[in-house]
């Protein structure tokens, strides 16, 4: 499998047992999730294919909730989805591409 297809969420914090069931059940139904596994105070989050752009939605407010390193979701940004992605406004702008507001980071793939 190859890197870009894996995820990691490290210490992840749970304020209730439900919580961390909640974590669970939500990752399960990402639909791009193929497996997860543990090793130490991290997880791996296997993708079975590119997130779509639902997917991806999902996957940040998936990290945005749990305190992932969203910074690692910047690789699946693809010209037809930059504009929403690199929005300045959004939740997630900040933590996923650091810097300014607005500011390149890297450019987006072809697709």
């Amino acid at each position: 499998m190859s890197e870009d297809n894996i995820l990691v969420a490290s210490n992840v914090v749970y304020y209730h047992q439900h919580d961390e069931t909640a974590f669970f059940e939500w990752l399960a139904r990402i639909g791009c999730v193929e497996r997860f596994y543990g090793e130490g105070r991290s997880l791996f989050i296997c993708l079975k294919r590119r997130p779509k752009q639902d997917d991806l939605r999902e996957l940040l407010a998936f990290f945005f909730r749990y305190g992932i390193d969203m910074t690692q979701l910047a690789r699946f940004e693809t010209q037809s989805i930059s504009a929403w992605l690199r929005n300045p406004q959004a939740y997630w702008h900040e933590r996923m591409f650091g810097g300014q507001k607005g500011e390149l980071v890297r450019r987006p793939s072809q697709g």
